[in-house]
């Protein structure tokens, strides 16, 4: 084996070879530190533009509203209150009113007078009917779909109608202006308003003296047998306006007597008792009532909803007049007076309520 030599040149060479290997070391290690610099500012550059657009974005979404609506139930009307009534009731024929009745002319003067309207307008809606005599209204009814009535020249649209009507001593007084008695002209122009009626409506008839009373109560006195105005209020029935139903209506009233004093306060606390409650309310009356104030009174309580009452002053100037005058007024209704067989409207009615007629 032979020795190697190592001579001084070779060491220097070994040296610099050994420096240059250092030297590129060092600057392969600053280019990559450099290039990982580079590197990580290009991320961090790329990551702080993703946030910024990430924040630019908006984050919340308009989400429609989706409205809805329910309208409001309406209210049922409550069941009307009927009295049954027994099979064997024999219907009545039409009314003279209705339009399929032969109209019967006579020369012969009637025994009972109707009192003739008072009006400026000629083509108002009282008319004649032959085999009534002179009348109101023309029997044909009011209604838009939910019916009307018409009594004494005075007309109401709606469905519940009830007369409140005096059937008291006073009342067979001779009538004003024709022959016949007041209940006599009364008993026609109720026939022939409860004849007019629409079939879709419901009738009902509270008579009153010194107490109120209807139909259902038990005669022959019935007036002692009906209501004073306190205590229970008895049940007063509502009637279809059916031709037979109307009938009976009728016939109850035909043979209805008057009797006994005058008081306001228990037929119109019955009336306003009933259900559903009525929305055509006729008073009628011809006497001194014993209780006007207490009626004015207690108006607000026992007709709260405030429906108008329609009242006439049949033959009755004066105070008492002026007492139904205030009720058509507190309530809306509207005041009219049948004095000397004419119907009195308007002023010409309201001069009549003067005290110097008593």
């Amino acid at each position: 084996m032979s020795d190697i030599y190592v001579t001084e040149t070779d060491n220097a060479q070994l040296a610099a070879n050994s420096h240059a290997v250092r030297i590129a070391v060092d600057r392969q290690r600053r280019r990559e530190t450099i290039q990982s610099a580079v590197t990580a500012l290009l991320g961090f550059g790329v990551l702080i533009a993703i946030l910024a657009l990430i924040a630019l974005i908006p984050t919340t979404k308009n989400i429609p509203q989706i409205v809805t609506y329910q309208a409001a139930t309406p209210e049922e009307e409550p069941p009307v209150r009927m009295k049954e009534l027994t099979n064997n009731a024999q219907p009545k024929p039409p009314g003279a009113s209705s339009s399929m009745a032969k109209v019967i002319a006579s020369q012969s003067q009637s025994p009972v007078a109707v009192p003739i309207p008072v009006t400026a307008n000629p083509d108002s809606l009282f008319g004649m009917e032959e085999d009534f005599g002179p009348g109101f209204g023309t029997g044909e009814g009011d209604g838009d779909g939910g019916g009307g009535a018409t009594f004494f020249g005075s007309r109401r649209k709606g469905r519940n109608v009830v007369f409140i009507v005096d059937f008291s001593g006073s009342m067979e007084s001779d009538a004003e202006g024709g022959g016949g008695t007041r209940i006599q002209a009364l008993k026609k122009e109720l026939v022939r308003s409860i004849n007019s009626l629409p079939a879709s409506m419901n009738v009902s008839v509270v008579f009153f003296s010194t107490t109120g009373w209807t139909i259902d109560t038990e005669g022959p006195n019935h007036y002692t047998k009906g209501f004073r105005g306190n205590g229970k209020v008895p049940e007063v029935n509502w009637y279809p306006a059916s031709e037979r139903l109307k009938g009976v209506v009728i016939e109850a009233i035909q043979k209805m007597p008057a009797k006994g004093g005058t008081n306001w306060y228990p037929p119109l606390k019955m009336a306003f008792s009933m259900s559903p409650q009525p929305n055509i309310v006729y008073l009628l009356s011809d006497g001194e009532p014993t209780d006007a104030d207490y009626v004015l009174e207690k108006m607000e309580e026992f007709n709260p909803e405030g429906v108008p009452i329609d009242t006439i002053a049949f033959e009755l100037p004066g105070t008492p007049a002026g007492q139904l005058l205030m009720i058509a007024e507190e309530t809306g209704g509207k005041f009219s007076m049948i004095y000397k067989g004419k119907r009195l409207v308007g002023g010409s009615a309201e001069d009549m309520t003067s005290s110097d007629y008593d």
